[in-house]
């Protein structure tokens, strides 16, 4: 069985009397291993060592790790500038510890060699515990280190805080203390059970946005904006020294693998350019979210109920401090009902660490980690040692309104933001269709092609158009008039869309001229496409018509080609293929 004891340190000689004869002594006494996690306000190393050597002294096989905070967690409550330690104690369980500094540009090496040391060094691995420093490190490609050689059970932790300038976050174990650096702590047993989940809670309001040019954990461009754009367009921020607590209620919020993420701004430069803790992609889409106090409500409620099923003997809380800054003085209602299942320890994070066989490094949300030995024994309700935050009245119809109000707030923005978007979906989709065939008109043809160019130009990614001209099909107008002709070209369009890509665009270029763009394709690939094309056209019978044929163009990118010369190539190959007798391919 675990016991746990937690302790807010208010000096040497109280943790002293503690660690000999409280209840961390009586705790420890009938263990094989303690666990011993230290939260600090301040990174002040000199108390944080004489606190460590004054635990090894009196608990010699302990281990000892911590981090610096942005709230400490003590009893499922909130408690500020505070020292807190937390004496897990394990009846049958292991626990290990691996710690490393980490230069910058050394993280996925180093997450790697930690993996594989401790898949090589331990057994019956059920769950690690990660701290790191996110401020000054990317803990993104630490993640996926550890991910290349370690898997397969819950990762969770946090990223250690800075109340102060965002600048001093410290990680530390009994064999050193890092500024840039991680410690790992690796729970094994058979007998030991691991619980870890998390939320979210946020909600998102902006309209869909685009990531279009990021270097590391800078994101420099939005919808080829500068990025800090989207904060001064939106909430009117200055791009201060107070940008952080400004913007930390407002992520960004991503879909990523099916999972709805949040990234939180931490600074903005002078190009304009948003610094962040955790990776973001270029080309992914995102809005501004906002914490939804109902939903998190909702979410904590559930979660509750989960851990109540599982039984455990201690739980670990790993939350980040945008949670703090929302919910002000509610936050306790979200972690307090925790200390009502089991003991409740852990601290507010400037990010959280998340996953099992896939890990996460996230934002804004609540990591909740329940450790068990043995079977599930329902517990008896703990006698908490301070009360509780007192819940609203139900009789009064002023309680807890500010929430409320907010709630519906976010609930109008949302549904008008929808029909927003909607209509202008709907407006943008005629404004790029081509009436008649339904393909891609002029302006979206355009559009792709300057964004082909951009692509190659900046990555040297290949593309080609194929340029299509229905031959004769003046005689059809002609013979059967414009209603037959139309008819003939809205099959023709379908012919094209069944024999090319989902990624290639075709579009109707003008009258009876069709442009087809492939991407990711050399010019030699794209004349094979065309020559697929000529003979599915030459193949399909049409009503009144009968057969028709067509003359393809191709041509590819080169260096330094523009919209102008690389359809004027492909122009160029049409002609020659109507020149050369019609129904044929030509590359310019």
């Amino acid at each position: 069985m675990i016991q746990h004891v937690t302790h807010i340190f208010d000096g040497l000689d109280t943790l002293t009397g503690e660690l000999s004869k409280g209840a961390v002594a009586r705790a420890a006494q009938n263990s094989q291993v303690q666990l011993v996690q230290i939260y600090a306000a301040e990174a002040n190393k000199a108390q944080i060592a004489a606190i460590i050597s004054t635990i090894k002294t009196i608990l010699p096989s302990a281990v000892v790790v911590g981090a610096t905070t942005v709230g400490e967690i003590a009893q499922g409550r909130l408690i500020t500038s505070q020292t807190i330690i937390g004496f897990t104690c394990f009846e049958s369980s292991s626990v290990s510890v691996f710690s490393a500094a980490c230069s910058h540009g050394d993280e996925q090496r180093i997450g790697a060699e930690l993996g594989q040391r401790a898949r090589d060094t331990t057994a019956n691995i059920a769950g690690m515990l990660l701290l790191s420093t996110p401020l000054s490190i990317d803990a993104s490609r630490l993640l996926q280190g550890i991910e290349s050689t370690l898997g397969g059970f819950p990762v969770f932790g946090g990223g250690a805080g800075d109340y102060a300038a965002m600048k001093n976050s410290l990680v530390f174990s009994d064999a050193g203390q890092f500024n840039r650096g991680v410690v790992a702590v690796v729970f094994s047993g058979t007998d030991l059970h691991v619980d870890a989940h998390t939320y979210l809670g946020w909600r998102p309001l902006s309209r869909s946005m685009r990531i279009t040019q990021v270097d590391g954990l800078r994101v420099q461009r939005v919808d080829d904006q500068p990025a800090f754009e989207v904060y001064r367009r939106y909430l009117n921020l200055p791009a201060d020294d107070q940008f952080f607590i400004n913007a930390l209620e407002f992520p960004f919020l991503l879909e990523r693998d099916g999972q709805l993420l949040a990234r939180v701004p931490i600074a903005v430069d002078e190009q304009g350019a948003l610094q962040f803790v955790a990776d973001i992609h270029e080309g992914e889409h995102f809005r501004i979210g906002y914490g939804d106090i109902d939903l998190v409500a909702e979410d904590a409620k559930q979660l509750h109920a989960a851990m109540v099923g599982f039984c455990p003997q201690v739980i670990f809380l790993y939350t980040c401090g945008c949670r703090r800054f929302l919910m002000q003085e509610d936050v306790d209602l979200e972690t307090q009902p925790f200390e009502a299942i089991a003991p409740t320890f852990g601290f507010y994070t400037y990010g959280e660490f998340f996953g099992s066989s896939s890990l996460s490094l996230l934002n804004s949300t609540m990591v909740a980690v329940g450790l068990r030995e043995g079977n599930k024994v329902q517990p008896e309700p703990l006698a908490l040692a301070h009360s509780p935050a007192a819940a609203p009245d139900a009789r009064d119809p002023y309680a807890n309104k500010h929430a409320r109000v907010v709630s519906k707030l976010l609930r109008f923005i949302d549904v008008v933001t929808s029909e927003l978007e909607a209509s202008m979906q709907e407006v943008t989709t005629l404004s790029i269709t081509d009436r008649l065939t339904q393909l891609a008109n002029r302006i979206r043809l355009d559009r792709v092609l300057d964004e082909q160019i951009e692509l190659a130009n900046r990555y040297g990614t290949p593309f080609s158009v194929i340029l299509l001209d229905v031959d004769h099909f003046k005689q059809v107008n002609d013979t059967h008039g414009h209603l037959v002709g139309d008819d003939l070209l809205v099959r023709l369009a379908r012919v094209l869309i069944a024999n090319t890509r989902s990624v290639d665009i075709v579009g109707r270029w003008g009258g009876e001229e069709f442009l087809i763009i492939t991407p990711n394709t050399d010019v030699n690939e794209a004349a094979i496409v065309a020559e697929k094309l000529r003979v599915a056209l030459a193949g399909a019978e049409f009503p009144v018509v009968g057969y028709k044929t067509g003359s393809f163009g191709v041509a590819g990118y080169v260096a330094d080609d523009n919209l102008t010369k690389i359809i004027s190539r492909a122009d160029a190959a049409l002609y020659a293929a109507k020149k050369a007798g019609r129904n044929r391919v030509e590359i310019g």
